[in-house]
């Protein structure tokens, strides 16, 4: 079969494949591909024509109708890299449409870091060119950052996009949109004033919808069941018993409409199942009815609607925004249900090499949640401490000044790893009279441990009793970083501490959501290790006995390594 030569004949393969009239569906998906390949290589098209970007915008869009999020991903990355290219020197793509695209794209692919930079300058161009994108690029980011649990832009951007709207009545899903995150922002805030009074509109917007589209459309049925999900929380807010019984029926009769109109396994039907669970589980008491059958039931039918949407149910999969959302909501319940030795050892993602990038927005993503305390068993906290490294210094200052307490273990320097220091000296010998200042010589002390401490020093005279730093000197078997609600843990495949820090990912990291047993487990561990470990005050006081301590263990391993062996009958020669 013929490879794909132009843009406009792989918008007309893909749509094809879409409407179901190609007659070899599998080969022209295998063409694709190969022509997203190959535009991605040498053949990368230049995109400084507006159309051109519109027609890879619609091939995006189509990639991920069809499923093929990866391809979907590398046209995206493409387009963006030759705009930026091409707006070298001059503004080139004034159309705001084609940005908020862009940036609404993003965000249906969890980039909501690029999505929201995407979005703002789409935003910019609006405002220059008097767009009427306008209001969808403020819905857009209204959500966007709703997402990322910045409530108060999210609802200073939904306001801004009402207020734009005021003229424009048509634009039904964009109201929607705008209404429901305010919603959305007063139910996560549990501010009973705010939601009633966004519900009304929220309810408008609901009903012109279904007047459109009607009330078997796919987008209908998940606003009402967002709408009757807000009214079940207000409900509960204001000890309204009455009204929580009314919405729970209304849920009940969203779910069955769902599975009916859709089936089982389809993306609305899972969300209604799920919403259901959870107020369900409201209903039964929440962990003060943890035993009570109604309690019992809403969590197992809330792990069976997180099982659908983790099994790709109808374009949600593991890793859909949707999911971690049920993903989550499971945790909560589980974890207050759930005696916890009968929590599971659920593992709720595994991050190799190839997805340090993926692995460090998950870490940032749960630093920025925290409210409480976060918890650190690291070799050196490299990472955490030092703002060069870029990756989760700056999250944690702000965490910080949220007022949420950091809790640090590290390794000591002066630990029987000392041994596997590299050295600077060739061919110097190991001994117990150079081995501190072999360490104080070490890249690892002057450029790692040494300025790390420096940092604690800077933070504790800012934050105080909030950051607290403890030194251990048993061996750490690899990073655990534990929130109120995720832990992720990289084992250390090494024993060599300069190969433990200031590194990406080498192994493997594997993050754990609090129902998890290794959650509660780790928790403990950190508890006990706390305990054991030796206040940076005690650290400093008793250096030196460390220090001895470290030569002795040297002088004993050095010792037994020259020993002579003596066996029983042997005479030693004079």
């Amino acid at each position: 079969m013929n490879a794909i030569a132009t843009l406009d004949e792989a918008i007309s393969v893909a749509e094809g494949i879409r409407h179901g009239t190609t007659p070899d569906e599998l080969g022209d998906r295998g063409r694709l591909a190969g022509y997203v390949g190959r535009i991605r290589g040498e053949d990368e098209p230049a995109a400084t024509d507006p159309a051109e970007v519109a027609q890879l915008i619609r091939l995006t869009q189509l990639c991920l109708a069809l499923g093929e999020k990866s391809s979907a991903g590398d046209i995206l990355d493409m387009t963006l890299g030759a705009m930026e290219l091409a707006e070298a020197d001059e503004e080139k793509f004034e159309d705001a449409t084609l940005w908020n695209r862009l940036g609404a794209l993003l965000a249906g692919q969890g980039d909501l870091v690029r999505a929201r930079a995407v979005l703002n300058c789409a935003l910019n161009r609006a405002h220059r060119y008097k767009s009427p994108e306008l209001p969808r690029i403020l819905a857009n980011l209204s959500a966007v950052t709703l997402r990322e649990d910045d409530h108060r832009a999210a609802a200073a951007w939904a306001r801004k996009g009402v207020e734009v709207l005021w003229d424009r009545p048509d634009d039904l899903q964009t109201r929607l949109t705008l209404h429901r995150v305010l919603v959305d922002v007063a139910k996560a805030r549990g501010d009973a004033r705010a939601l009633a009074e966004a519900l009304p509109f929220f309810a408008e917007a609901v009903g012109n919808l279904a007047e459109i589209e009607g009330e078997k459309d796919a987008r209908v049925f998940e606003a009402r069941t967002a709408l009757a999900t807000a009214r079940y929380r207000l409900a509960a807010m204001t000890d309204d018993a009455p009204g929580r019984e009314r919405q729970l029926a209304e849920l009940e009769l969203l779910r069955l409409g769902a599975q009916v109109t859709f089936g089982p396994d389809h993306r609305v039907a899972v969300v209604a199942q799920a919403a259901l669970a959870v107020a369900e589980f409201d209903a039964g008491g929440g962990s003060a009815g943890a035993t009570s059958a109604r309690t019992k039931e809403a969590l197992r039918v809330l792990d069976a609607a997180t099982e659908r949407a983790a099994q790709d149910a109808s374009s949600l999969g593991r890793e859909h925004t949707q999911t971690r959302k049920l993903r989550t909501a499971l945790a909560t319940m589980r974890k207050s249900a759930v005696p916890q030795a009968e929590l599971p050892y659920a593992i709720e993602r595994v991050y190799t090499p190839d997805e340090n990038e993926d692995r460090n927005e998950a870490k940032t993503a749960a630093l920025n949640r925290e409210q409480r305390t976060v918890r650190l068993i690291a070799h050196a906290g490299a990472s955490y401490f030092l703002g060069e490294e870029n990756r989760f210094h700056g999250p944690i200052v702000q965490a910080l000044d949220r007022g949420v307490a950091f809790r640090v273990i590290i390794s000591s320097p002066w630990s029987s790893l000392a041994a596997f220091m590299q050295r600077t000296t060739a061919g110097e010998p190991l001994t117990s009279h150079n081995i501190v200042e072999l360490i104080e010589d070490s890249r690892y002390y002057r450029r790692t441990f040494k300025p790390v401490i420096a940092s604690y020093e800077n933070l504790k005279a800012t934050y105080g009793d909030r950051v607290e730093l403890r030194i251990t000197s048993m061996d750490i078997p690899g990073s655990t970083l534990l929130t109120s609600d995720t832990l992720f843990f990289e084992p250390y495949i090494t024993s060599n501490p300069a190969h433990r820090t200031r590194r990406g990912l080498r192994v493997l990291e594997v993050k754990f959501l609090k129902d998890s047993k290794y959650y509660v487990d780790s928790l403990q561990e950190f508890t006990t290790q706390w305990e054991l470990s030796s206040t940076y005050e005690q650290f400093k006081q008793h250096e030196e006995v460390h220090k001895t301590a470290l030569r002795s263990e040297i002088d004993a391993l050095v010792d037994i390594q020259v020993r002579p062996s003596v066996r029983k009958g042997d005479v030693p020669r004079s």
